[in-house]
């Protein structure tokens, strides 16, 4: 019975991500069609100093879902008092950045964001206090209504951010990305308003000893929070380094700053979203094992734990093979068909092994943490993120590479934290000489199949178009991509 209750709040999240991701997937090409490679850049710059800012208190909702699961009485009087201090602080800094939009935007090395960091202002306030409720319906195990929340509050952003955008257009691109921004603040409160209507309906069942004056473990709460937040903050503050650093650097190569900003954008809000896509498969993937990996451990059973890892990394293997082939053969038509410009194609031919390292950093992380193995993930990422940066600051410098060393910085960082991980799971020799045949079999299999499909849709090319040789060449790889890994995961688990 528990286990199948853990399986249905698994799903329930893991779907939950998934439709999240897909709708911003969506929101995200769309708004790039609208306001081009410059918007999307002034749009992925404002959103990197947002999240940056927010992700600052990140670690509260988790530190209150702990306690909360713990006791519930405890979760409540802690949400009352952090919903004070939240509110106290998130209006300085809301107001902070409202009334020096203009100073901020300059520091951040664009005059064009003022409107854009005005409508994110409010946001500020309303994001943390979201994320508290969120974290405490968590504690409660309410998985559905927040991942009601997260649904809804994702729909009615892009919604709101397309509609704002499509009629501000004539007032300029900097006032539509501004304009469109605000939505995010319109996503939240509505979410906001929905979680807090439902914990007032059900107050009393949600909190028990409602009446009680426990004594609240502060210090515990404060260390588990600032930890949280601390770790949480690596990728929010790789974002924002990249936002400031490839722009300024792009200036420094002699592009001017409308065009730093647009390659900026057709690296942050074409390329990497492309590139990254794949890997929702293995977000869910290592969301969805994390914990039966972790039970295994526990209780001890390590040749279910061994095996369970193994099927991971070889699911993780075969997607990434797959997904960054087509990725890789296919980059023009996806930059041309999806973004409606060849610019990104480059970009995102470098980004091609991004499922793949994604994959193994992804699926060793959960490994780790199932282990009770925190430290080596996080410094991993911390390693990887500085190597990013000086790579980012002197490859872009030189006229002519900003898209090479863009990728090969945001390459490096991921390759970096992966191998991090790799090293700390101690794979030994034998294991790895054992996996060599199955590497170059699923490579020859995989590219021997794009490779086939490729020749032969194209063998049409006088008498089809080039979308349809396109969605042609997708679906006859993904069928045979697909009984392939059935093959090696399924129907012959031994050679996994």
């Amino acid at each position: 019975m528990k286990q199948s209750h853990l399986l249905k709040q698994s799903t329930i999240r893991v779907g939950a991500m998934i439709i999240v991701k897909l709708f911003g997937l969506i929101g995200r090409v769309i708004l790039t069609r609208l306001v081009g490679a410059e918007g999307i850049g002034l749009y992925s710059i404002a959103y990197s100093f947002y999240g940056f800012l927010v992700m600052i208190s990140g670690g509260l909702p988790t530190a209150l879902a702990i306690i909360t699961a713990k006791k519930s009485v405890f979760g409540w009087h802690f949400l009352k008092i952090t919903s004070f201090y939240i509110v106290l602080s998130g209006s300085i800094i809301s107001l902070t950045v409202f009334w020096n939009s203009t100073q901020i935007a300059e520091l951040l090395g664009n005059s064009k964001l003022e409107y854009a960091l005005r409508s994110l202002a409010p946001a500020i306030l309303a994001a943390p206090l979201l994320g508290l409720l969120r974290g405490y319906l968590q504690g409660l195990e309410k998985f559905s209504i927040i991942a009601a929340s997260e649904v809804f509050e994702q729909g009615c952003r892009i919604l709101c951010m397309l509609l704002l955008v499509y009629h501000l257009m004539p007032m300029g691109i900097d006032r539509a990305v501004g304009g469109g921004i605000y939505a995010t603040f319109i996503g939240a409160f509505i979410s906001f308003a929905m979680l807090a209507t439902f914990i007032s309906i059900d107050k009393k069942k949600l909190v028990h000893s409602p009446n009680e004056s426990p004594t609240l473990p502060f210090v515990w709460f404060l260390r588990t929070s600032v930890i949280i937040s601390f770790t949480r903050l690596l990728i929010p503050a790789s974002e924002f380094i990249d936002a400031i650093l490839i722009p300024s650097r792009l200036i420094s190569a002699g592009y001017t700053s409308s065009e730093a900003v647009s390659m900026f954008g057709i690296i942050s809000g074409m390329a990497t979203v492309i590139a990254y896509t794949p890997t929702l498969v293995t977000g869910a993937l290592s969301h969805t094992t994390t914990i039966r990996i972790a039970a295994y451990w526990q209780k001890g059973n390590h040749d279910e734990f061994h095996r369970l890892s193994r099927l991971s990394f070889t699911i993780g293997w075969l997607w990434g093979l797959i997904s960054g082939t087509f990725l890789f053969v296919y980059a023009k038509e996806l930059s041309l068909f999806i973004f409606n410009t060849e610019d990104a194609y480059l970009s995102i031919k470098c980004l091609s092994l991004i499922p793949l390292i994604v994959g193994f950093r992804e699926i060793s992380t959960s490994i780790l943490w199932s282990q009770d193995v925190k430290k080596i993930p996080f410094w991993g990422l911390c390693v990887g993120i500085c190597c990013s940066t000086l790579v980012q600051y002197f490859l872009i410098g030189i006229h002519g590479l900003g898209f090479i060393g863009a990728a090969t910085g945001i390459l490096s960082m991921e390759i970096i934290s992966s191998a991090w991980n790799l090293r700390a799971l101690n794979i030994g020799k034998g294991v790895f000489i054992r996996m060599i045949p199955f590497i170059i079999l699923d490579t020859v299999a995989i590219c021997g199949a794009m490779s086939l499909i490729y020749l032969f849709v194209h063998s049409f090319q006088d008498t089809l178009l080039d979308i349809t040789r396109f969605l042609m060449s997708g679906c006859l790889f993904g069928l045979m991509s697909g009984l392939y890994m059935y093959l090696r995961c399924v129907a012959f688990p031994k050679n996994t």
